[in-house]
């Protein structure tokens, strides 16, 4: 059988468009696994970045108030102290407010998504159509997810420091869990005392054996939902928002139009010649507060790009050279001064503050104060704090102090 030229070369063009059609489709596929011809709904990989920048938020919040803290901790030491709950309170209000404006969290509306009720039928209603108006969050909605989204990273965290705590961090590893087991003569001539003590311990005991598991148990399910719905086997990408029946989508352009719609009729009904005082005052602080709070969106990749360029300017040779050039001379940091409400401090540098003896073993802290390891160890490990500016610290944060005797 013999073919012509153009035969032969009709079958290589077709050839080649199939093969280009296939590539195209499998980029398709594996650019947009698992969603299908859904486009408004989001992929994994948007999900597990807004929830990426929410994690490294509270974290880089603790650090800047710390750095604070340490030049004016009279005035900042309570609230980094009690920083987890106020931290809790302020993103309760940041949520609260977004989703009752977006119907999405802060994080969520950064990404342009949403929260809708997932509503069990056989089919998937169009956000176009009036039918999806009962996919909007009710009240209780927004209370099921102001919890998933504050309360259980709080309980998450408490949970953690709690498990470090008792754990004993890195001093069992290096020293042993014998090391800290203290024995109080007092609680030994009280039976009821020393009872008390023994059930505080096997309660301990029992949650360090129980905790791993079940963190391994919540951070698995999350795993096993993420791989589900990236395949499409799921609609939800966690375990919480299944129990509480949300499902995460991408905004429309139906969503924006509705949004400006309901800002100018608040704007129209806001008639202030016959309001009071009174109410034109209260009306002024809740939109200040309202757009104060839309203006984080803005705020918030001007601080990711501030931040950036701190790190660049700090690592650059450029900045090196100027701040070794100049033979300016640099300043110590600044003396954190006793609480009043701290331990005293002896007369001569050689004694320990909290044994009143001389140095054994010289540890020093982050405020910058030296006792005997073992004293300042014990003391941490129970209140969490420097005793004498009742700075908070952690056991390992301490350092030994090295000189030509040690």
């Amino acid at each position: 059988m013999s073919f012509t030229v153009r035969e032969l070369q009709d079958m290589k063009r077709r050839g080649f468009c199939v093969q280009k059609k296939a590539a195209l489709s499998i980029m398709e596929f594996m650019s947009d696994i698992g969603s299908g011809v859904d486009a408004y709904r989001p992929s994994i990989f948007e999900l597990i970045s807004q929830e990426s920048i929410q994690e490294m938020i509270q974290p880089a919040v603790r650090y800047v108030l710390s750095v604070f803290t340490q030049r004016y901790p009279r005035y900042l030491l309570r609230f980094v102290n009690r920083f987890d709950e106020l931290y809790a309170i302020v993103m309760l209000f940041v949520e609260k407010h977004f989703l009752e404006e977006w119907n999405a969290s802060f994080f969520e509306n950064f990404y342009g998504l949403k929260r809708i009720r997932f509503l069990r039928s056989k089919f998937n209603l169009p956000d176009a159509t009036p039918d999806a108006k009962l996919q909007k969050l009710r009240n209780i909605d927004i209370w099921k997810s102001l919890f998933v989204l504050v309360c259980i990273p709080y309980v998450k965290a408490k949970l953690d420091n709690l498990y470090e705590k008792i754990n004993g961090g890195v001093g069992t590893r290096l020293l042993g869990s014998a090391f800290f087991v203290r024995e109080n003569v007092n609680e030994r001539q009280h039976i009821q005392a020393f009872r008390k003590e023994r059930v505080r311990r096997f309660l301990c005991n029992v949650f360090k054996y129980l905790y791993p598991w079940a963190n391994a148990l919540y951070n698995g399910s999350i795993l096993l939902y993420n791989i589900a719905y990236m395949y499409d086997k799921t609609p939800f990408h966690t375990p919480w928002l299944k129990l509480i029946g949300i499902q995460i989508r991408r905004l429309s352009t139906e969503d924006y139009r509705e949004h400006i719609k309901r800002q100018s009729q608040s704007r129209h009904l806001a008639n202030f010649r016959d309001m009071t005082k009174l109410q034109v005052t209260r009306y002024i602080l809740a939109m200040v507060l309202y757009r104060g709070l839309d203006f984080l969106k803005i705020l918030l990749p001007m601080l990711i790009f501030f931040f950036k360029f701190l790190e660049w300017w700090y690592s650059s040779e450029f900045s090196k050279r100027l701040s070794g050039g100049d033979g300016v001379d640099i300043q110590p940091p600044d003396i954190i001064l006793p609480d009043p409400r701290g331990i005293p401090l002896p007369e001569s540098s050689n004694i320990c503050p909290l044994c009143v003896s001389q140095l054994t073993n010289p540890t020093a802290i982050p405020s910058g104060y030296v006792f005997c390891y073992t004293c300042i160890f014990h003391y941490v490990e129970e209140f969490n704090r420097c005793p004498v500016t009742l700075i908070k610290i952690r056991t390992d944060e301490l350092r030994k102090v090295y000189n030509s005797t040690s």
